[in-house]
């Protein structure tokens, strides 16, 4: 067996090498007066191409599988036109894994797979017969390593290629007709395929290829441009029967090409992405004034800091910018241009970087942030080169956006529309189904697109909905979410609202560009761990201080309660044998349980214990907003107690009750603890932040700044997690702060707990 996922592997780096030219090809060869293939001499197209292989083999006593995945940005170059016109392949980034642990990579150095890394950094070459759209002289551009590869595994290679580049493999005639029905005798190796032409427009031409067979099944959709019959865009499924050695199995490949500049963003991540957003009660939102929102916002605002943040996320490389102005905003355009590398030493360091995707979006504490997303291209090791990455300094672009209200309203017998440029807005009646619609959104490209604000539609269920599904039942969610995106040249979001009775106008809002002058400034973009540790920039991430709220969207269980009067508090039996008694953070911070009276058990004294988790506080966790202490012995080993009597005590200074103060910071989170009345340095971090709390826009308490202190962070003195002894940074802006302060008279109060025997 272990031969077996050796020879799979070699065919599938085989037709990984193989699937470089020929999605391309397979699309734009058509030809005829409605589609021709015309490329220009030295013309170039840039597309971003994902490739799956899973391959399942029985051996007899269990399954084994090999999953291979290969992610590609592709440049193809015109060398020569004619009837036998001559395109060169140039594979700027590549990170191709074959499941074994190994595979070629443009990020590493030649020295991991030395083969693969000097035929893919040099590219391929080939010659395309435009006539019969058969490929000739199909080589790599190495031909010393080309030709070794040929003379050790030639034949295999060679039948390969035949089968993906043979000339049935194409059309030299494609009806630009919707409905259009051509037989193709082979397709992708496989019998009794046809096209279907799916949509004709002005620009392109949509089809979908497909074979279902007992043995073997095909579906795919390409978009071809009309005017030169170039590929737009293009994905394929394939399954097919495996057998080697005895063995037998299937083999399931995918593959999407798209343009480079449809910006999707890195497609590994958009592809794994399975649109399954569950129905919510949609909340009434913040008034605002329109006018107010779509002022146009100063430099000083949009690039009030000289640096943003730079991190890797898989091969993901993203520059982030944070913006200096709050509230509720239209999302402008950000992009970088002459972004350079450079060392700690001031070098230029050869790091190229192509971007994939960007965009701009409001911070959970209403700032902003701007992100553009890159890959490292070039086979000179970049991820090496990142390494000694200092900074990237780059020009930084911004374009102003504004909200425009549109109004829609539902009619239960017919679809209403709306238009603003060219985006299209259709809110449809769903057949059978009273009071619900289906809100559908084309168009807008990248400038201008719908906000997700429905002013009309409170305390009804929304809904956002999966692409539908464009192709045949056998397709995972997964497969129909890349046809989705292949399927339209433009965006399409579908929302369904469902309304607890008639509604009446439905007001929605378009993002969308300004017109006014674009504004900006050179920026340099540091490593997240010095942007963190440089208190003038305002903090990457929001934090809150306590884990009941960083977790409340996730957990659906109620939260705990208890009253605000530390007089009513009262303890609870557990379980017959243990009591327990929770209370706030608060009133933990003014109150003392103790044990007066109670015999030792097992030879120690019984006490109240915190058990709450933020007694081991891990980096970066919050406290908890509730308190909970139970009665156990001294040694913490025993909470279960029989045929006893247990006298305890409550005593608080007081009822706590939270004050606000005057004391505004000039950067709202960097505080200056000497506008902090009362505050007592040497206590811990956590007692200090349950008498003071720094609350965010929405209200809620947010945590410290925790930089290399390590898990004992809350227990540290206070004065030690301080800059310059003087300042407090905050994981978040502070839009109010409040001291816990006390009132009315103090609490006392006293009880005995009676254990039962065991029975």
């Amino acid at each position: 067996m272990r031969r077996l996922l050796f020879e799979i592997q070699g065919i599938t780096v085989k037709y990984l090498v193989s699937v470089v030219a020929c999605c391309l090809l397979s699309a734009c060869s058509f030809g005829d007066a409605d589609v021709e293939f015309t490329p220009e001499k030295g013309e170039e197209r840039s597309y971003q191409l994902y490739s799956t292989t899973n391959i399942t083999v029985d051996n007899g006593q269990r399954i084994e599988t090999v999953n291979t995945s290969s992610h590609q940005l592709l440049r193809y170059k015109v060398l020569e036109t004619g009837k036998n016109s001559r395109f060169q392949v140039h594979v700027d980034y590549m990170n191709m894994r074959d499941g074994q642990g190994s595979g070629v990579s443009s990020g590493q150095r030649a020295d991991r797979n030395p083969e693969m890394h000097a035929i893919f950094s040099q590219g391929f070459e080939f010659t395309l017969n435009l006539d019969d759209g058969s490929v000739k002289e199909f080589s790599a551009l190495n031909k010393p390593v080309w030709q070794a590869l040929l003379a050790e595994r030639g034949a295999e290679l060679e039948q390969e290629l035949k089968k993906l580049f043979s000339s049935s493999a194409f059309l030299s005639t494609i009806p630009a007709k919707a409905g259009a029905v051509v037989a193709l005798p082979t397709y992708q190796g496989h019998a009794n395929a046809k096209l279907t032409v799916l949509q004709v427009t002005d620009t392109h031409v949509l089809a979908k290829v497909e074979s279902d067979g007992e043995q073997a099944k095909i579906y795919g959709q390409l978009m071809l441009e009309r005017e030169r019959g170039w590929l737009a865009q293009l994905a394929l499924v394939a399954e097919a029967p495996f057998e080697r050695y005895g063995y037998k199995g299937t083999v399931r490949s995918n593959v999407i090409m798209l343009p480079q500049q449809r910006q999707l963003g890195d497609l590994t991540q958009r592809l794994g992405f399975d649109y399954d957003f569950p129905a919510f009660e949609y909340q009434k939102q913040p008034d605002f004034v329109l006018d107010e929102i779509n002022k146009t916002l100063a430099i000083d605002a949009v690039f009030a800091y000289d640096a943003g943040y730079f991190y890797q996320q898989d091969d993901l490389l993203n520059l982030t910018y944070q913006h200096d102005f709050s509230g509720f905003k239209p999302e402008g355009g950000f992009s970088l241009t002459d972004i350079t590398a450079h060392s700690a030493d001031g070098t230029v360091l050869p790091l190229q970087l192509s971007k994939v995707g960007s965009y701009s979006y409001p911070e959970q504490d209403g700032f902003h942030q701007s992100v553009q997303q890159n890959l490292l291209i070039g086979w000179n090791a970049p991820n090496d080169l990142l390494a000694q990455v200092a900074e990237f300094r780059a020009t930084a672009h911004y374009h102003g956006a504004k909200l425009v209200k549109l109004n829609l309203t539902p009619d239960p017998s017919k679809t209403v529309s709306v238009q603003y440029e060219d985006l299209q807005l259709e809110l449809s009646p769903i057949p059978d189904k009273p009071f619900s619609y289906l809100l559908k959104s084309r168009g807008g490209a990248d400038k201008t697109w719908l906000y997700r604000r429905y002013d009309g539609a409170e305390g009804a269920m929304v809904h956002y909905l999966p692409p539908p599904a464009t192709g045949p039942d056998w397709l995972t969610s997964a497969e129909q979410n890349m046809l989705a995106l292949t399927s339209s040249a433009q965006y399409e979001t579908i929302t369904q609202f469902t309304f607890a009775a008639a509604p009446s106008t439905l007001t929605l809002y378009v993002n969308t560009a300004v017109d006014s002058g674009e504004m900006t400034k050179n920026i340099r973009f540091i490593p997240t761990q010095d942007y963190a540790q440089n208190v003038a920039y305002p903090p990457a991430q929001q934090q809150l201080l306590y884990s009941d709220d960083m977790y409340a969207s996730y957990d659906n269980q109620s939260q705990p309660s208890t009253p605000a009067g530390p007089a009513l508090l009262e303890p609870q039996i557990v379980a017959k044998y243990g009591v327990s008694m929770l209370l706030t953070s608060e009133q933990a911070a003014v109150c003392t349980l103790s044990v007066v009276d109670a015999p030792k058990v097992n030879g120690h004294t019984l006490q109240w214990t915190n058990t709450s988790a933020s007694n081991n506080t891990g980096f970066g966790a919050g406290l908890d907003k509730f308190v909970l202490y139970q009665l156990s012995s001294a040694d913490g080993i025993r909470r279960n107690f029989y045929d006893i009597n247990v006298s305890s005590t409550l005593a608080c200074t007081g009822t706590p009750q939270w004050q606000a103060l005057a004391y505004q910071p000039e950067q709202s989170w960097l505080i200056d603890i000497t506008q902090l009345p009362n505050l007592d340095a040497t206590q811990t971090v956590a007692d200090v932040m349950r008498r003071y709390r720094f609350l965010n826009a929405q209200n809620l308490p947010l945590a410290p700044a925790i930089q290399d202190y390590g898990s004992d962070f809350y227990q540290r003195p206070f004065q030690q997690v301080l800059r310059e002894q003087r300042w407090f940074v905050l994981a978040g802006r502070a839009a109010k702060i409040e001291q816990l302060t006390i009132s009315g008279e103090p609490v006392n109060k006293q009880w005995v707990n009676i254990f039962p025997a065991l029975p």
